[in-house]
């Protein structure tokens, strides 16, 4: 049976949804949330909105990093780095055709190799890697129609899948759920929507949330219940939250959101410190949906 999904709303105004962090913001647009039960989804209608939206999971300490408006020329240094530093890409997000990615030592991964291309998720790159054993661990659209893929040894997935299309690729999905596959990455390059799903994904349930109808309903029972979220993407006139139930129970896990008009940076140091560390999901919102 296909994870249950939602049909979309629009609100009639914004409000704060964690009034008692207001206080602390630094930044009057942010909030910072340790559920999503007041999240919100206003349509703008023509007026391009952008937004940031990270999530937080709480973990034992160790190196991490993140750079963002990097540009093409500019990525290899910096992975380069990374690397010699025992760091790898554990996510990745593009904004203004510019990228923005987290590296860290607690990816698993033994090797990684990334591609940046005029096409959106290329084909025949990305077959040559999957006969090496590299799977997709991170992918990025741009508004250009570009993207970043990268592809990593270590990974627990033993079959992988992707799809790109114009609108969510429900009917495929549907049948890789069936299939015994999970979402484990998602993006989207101007309209276009690119999904990538895996088997041995270390999920044992899935569901998706489709424009977060009702969140305080939906999205926040599944949290309550052992849900967390592994993937997001939207264009802009959809979004799509990707929630799933790990295989290996994780006691006393903790996960937040940080919603933000720029990139987070001033944010970080500060989760670093409670050791809330970047999940693997950090998207740009853009154009007529945002987060109230």
């Amino acid at each position: 049976m296909r994870p249950p999904m939602g049909s979309g709303r629009t609100g009639g105004g914004g409000r704060d949804s964690c009034p008692e962090k207001k206080e602390k913001e630094k930044d009057p647009t942010s909030r910072l949330c340790s559920d999503l039960s007041d999240l919100q989804i206003e349509k703008i209608g023509s007026t391009p909105t952008f937004q940031w939206i990270s999530v937080y999971n709480k973990r034992p300490p160790m190196k991490q990093r993140f750079h963002h408006n990097v540009s093409n020329s500019r990525l290899h240094h910096h992975v380069d780095k990374a690397n010699k530093d025992g760091l790898f890409i554990s996510c990745v997000a593009s904004e203004a055709n510019l990228w923005a990615f987290v590296v860290d030592k607690g990816t698993g991964f033994t090797s990684q190799v990334y591609k940046v291309t005029s096409v959106f998720l290329p084909k025949d790159w990305i077959m040559k890697q999957w006969e090496k054993n590299y799977y997709i661990s991170s992918i990025a659209g741009a508004n250009n129609g570009g993207s970043l893929v990268v592809m990593s040894k270590g990974t627990l997935y033993t079959k992988q899948s992707y799809k790109t299309n114009d609108t969510i690729p429900l009917k495929w999905m549907d049948k890789k759920w069936k299939e015994g596959f999970h979402v484990t990455s998602m993006t989207t390059a101007g309209s276009s929507w690119g999904v990538v799903m895996s088997r041995n994904s270390g999920f044992s349930e899935q569901v998706m949330e489709l424009d977060f109808l009702n969140p305080s309903e939906d999205i926040n029972r599944r949290l309550e219940s052992g849900y967390r979220i592994t993937s997001m993407a939207a264009t802009a006139d959809q979004a799509a939250l990707i929630l799933s139930i790990p295989k290996r129970k994780i006691t006393d896990e903790i996960q937040e959101t940080l919603r933000t008009s720029s990139f987070p940076s001033s944010y970080i140091k500060d989760k670093w410190e409670k050791n809330m560390l970047w999940s693997d999901s950090l998207i740009m919102i853009h154009g007529a949906y945002i987060f109230l």
